[in-house]
C-alpha cells in the first residue's frame, strides 16, 4: 500500500514505478487503485470516474493536443468535455480526472489538477455512466428533463481490499491503446462590465425608475425591471448612449442603449461565442446568448444576454456568488422577454440532416457540451433505452475533429459494426458511420455525420446498457 499522499500524487507514483501501461486498461487500473490506495484516500466515485477516464481513452487525445502545441489547461478542458459527454456527468469533475491522468504522465502541471479539484463538486459519487450527484448545499431547482448523456443510476460495487500482488499481473496483461483528436478551442469574448462599479459616476439625466425603464426597454422585455433594485445610471463607453446597472437577487442586470447600428452589431459579435456550455441564437433582428459554466467547465459566472437590433439595445444578466444559470433563466423569464429562447434545431441544413432519419419536432435545443458547436439538441429516439443527440459545428474543422475522435473510439472498441460510411438515397452526399461497443461492454455508440456543404452536422446515439444490436436495428438510415 502506498504511503499516505494526495490522490493525484499516488497515481503518479504508481505510473512512475510501473509505466504508462497502467493507464491502458480500465479494469486493471481500477484493480490497482483498489489494491494500493487506503480506504479513505479516494471515494468510490473518484475511482469510478478515473477508471472511466481510462476506459474512454482520455489520455491519448490529451497528450496529442499538448504535443501539437495546445496549452495544457485548454487541452484538459477539451478532454474533460469529451469525457463528460461520453460518460455522463459534470464538466469540472471530468476535467479533474483528465488532469489527474495528464499529471500522472508528466504532461499536466499540478496547479491545473489542484484548480479543478477545488472547483469540482465536493461530493461527486456517481457510478459509471450514472446520474450525476449534485453538490452539497441547498437543493437545486427541479430538472424538467434529464441531462442528455446520463443514464439511469446503477449500483456501485463496494471497493474491496486485495491480498495478491495484482500490479505486476495487470502490467503484464494489457496493451497500450492509441488514438488522437485535435482540440477545438475558441476564445470567448464579450462586453462584461468593468471591475470598477460603473454606477459610481452615474448622471441625473437618466431616469432609472422601474416604470421608466420598462417603457424605454420595452423592445427587450415588457417588464425589464422585474426583480431589479438599486438601479443607477452608469458611464457610457464608446458607442454607447446609455448604461443602467441594477442589482438582482442572483447578480446584476446591465442595460445598454447603443449610439448607432455599428456599435450594436459590434457588441453582439463580441458577446456571441461558441465555447462549451452555450446556447446561441441570432436571427438578425434579435439575438440570445446563455452561458452555463458548469457545462462549460470554467469558473466564469453564468450569463444571459439578449438584444434588439431595431431598438439598438441589449440586456445582460450576470450571476454572482454561487448563483447558476437556472437562477438567471428564471430572472430572464420573469421579465417577459421579447426574444424567444430556441427550442428546436435552427440551422436549415442541420434541420435537413435531422429529417434524413429523425423528426425535427422530436428534438429539443440544449446548451452545448463541446467548444465550436453552434447548436446542439437532444432528440427522441422512439425506442426506450436509446439517447440521441444532434449538433452542428461552426466550421469544417470542428466536424473533422469530431469524426476523428469517434473513429479513434471505433478502432479500439471491443466490438465493431457498420461500414464506416453511409449514403441516404442516390445523389445524396455520404458521411461517416461508426457503430461500436466500448471495452467495458457498458456503452454502445453509433456516430454519424454528413458531408453536405455548409452542414458540419453530426448525430450520436447511445445505449448505456451496451446493446449494440439494438442500436444497429434502431438506426433509421438508408444505406445503399
Amino acid at each position: 500500500m502506498l504511503a499516505r499522499m494526495e490522490l493525484h500524487d499516488a497515481i503518479r507514483d504508481v505510473v512512475a514505478r510501473h509505466g504508462e501501461v497502467m493507464l491502458a486498461d480500465s479494469t486493471g487500473f481500477r484493480g490497482v487503485l483498489d489494491d494500493v490506495l487506503a480506504e479513505d484516500q479516494a471515494s468510490t466515485g473518484d475511482i469510478n470516474l478515473l477508471a472511466d477516464a481510462v476506459r474512454f481513452d482520455v489520455l491519448a487525445p490529451l497528450k496529442a493536443m499538448i504535443d501539437s502545441g495546445a496549452d495544457a489547461g485548454r487541452a484538459v478542458e477539451e478532454a474533460g468535455a469529451r469525457l463528460a459527454r461520453d460518460r455522463g456527468g459534470d464538466h469540472l469533475s471530468s476535467s479533474w480526472a483528465a488532469a489527474v491522468l495528464g499529471y500522472a504522465v508528466g504532461r499536466v502541471p499540478e496547479a491545473i489538477v489542484l484548480r479543478y479539484r477545488s472547483q469540482r463538486p465536493p461530493s461527486y459519487l456517481p457510478p459509471p455512466t450514472g446520474t450525476a450527484v449534485t453538490p452539497s448545499g441547498p437543493p437545486p431547482p427541479p430538472v424538467t428533463s434529464p441531462p442528455p448523456y446520463w443514464s439511469a443510476p446503477t449500483p456501485s460495487p463496494p471497493r474491496k481490499r486485495r491480498t495478491g500482488p495484482v500490479v505486476a499481473a495487470v502490467v503484464a496483461g494489457v496493451v497500450v491503446l492509441g488514438g488522437g483528436i485535435t482540440a477545438v478551442v475558441l476564445a470567448s469574448g464579450g462586453d462584461d462590465p468593468s471591475p470598477e462599479d460603473p454606477r459610481s459616476s452615474g448622471t441625473t439625466e437618466v431616469d432609472v425608475e422601474p416604470a421608466a425603464l420598462d417603457t424605454r426597454y420595452d423592445a427587450l422585455a415588457s417588464s425589464i425591471s422585474k426583480g431589479a433594485t438599486d438601479c443607477r445610471a452608469g458611464s457610457p463607453g464608446s458607442g454607447q448612449r446609455e448604461v443602467v446597472d441594477c442589482t438582482v437577487n442572483a447578480g446584476t442586470l446591465r442595460l445598454v442603449t447603443f449610439a448607432d447600428e455599428a456599435a450594436a452589431k459590434a457588441a453582439r459579435t463580441a458577446r456571441l461565442d461558441y465555447r462549451a456550455g452555450t446556447m446561441t441564437a441570432d436571427n438578425g433582428a434579435t439575438a440570445l446568448y446563455q452561458y452555463d459554466p458548469e457545462r462549460g467547465g470554467t469558473s466564469d459566472p453564468a450569463l444571459v444576454y439578449w438584444d434588439s437590433a431595431t431598438a439598438l439595445q441589449s440586456a445582460t444578466l450576470t450571476a454572482s456568488g454561487t448563483a447558476g444559470i437556472d437562477s438567471l433563466t428564471e430572472l430572464y423569464t420573469a421579465t417577459s422577454p421579447r426574444v424567444v429562447v430556441p427550442t428546436a434545431p435552427a440551422d436549415p441544413v442541420l434541420r435537413e440532416f435531422v429529417e434524413l432519419n429523425l423528426e425535427v419536432s422530436g428534438c429539443t435545443r440544449q446548451r452545448t457540451f463541446l467548444a465550436g458547436e453552434t447548436e446542439e439538441s437532444k432528440c427522441e429516439a422512439g425506442e426506450p433505452g436509446i439517447v440521441v443527440t444532434v449538433g452542428r459545428y461552426q466550421d469544417r474543422k470542428g466536424i473533422t475533429d469530431n469524426r476523428a475522435y469517434y473513429k479513434g473510439q471505433f478502432d479500439k472498441a471491443s466490438k465493431r459494426a457498420g461500414k464506416g460510411t453511409w449514403r441516404f438515397g442516390k445523389g445524396k452526399p455520404e458521411g461517416a458511420y461508426y457503430a461500436y461497443l466500448d471495452s467495458s461492454g457498458k456503452t454502445a455508440t453509433i456516430y454519424w455525420d454528413w458531408d453536405e456543404a455548409g452542414c458540419n452536422c453530426y448525430g450520436v446515439a447511445w445505449s448505456f446498457q451496451g446493446d449494440l444490436d439494438k442500436l444497429e436495428k434502431w438506426w433509421p438510415g438508408e444505406d445503399d
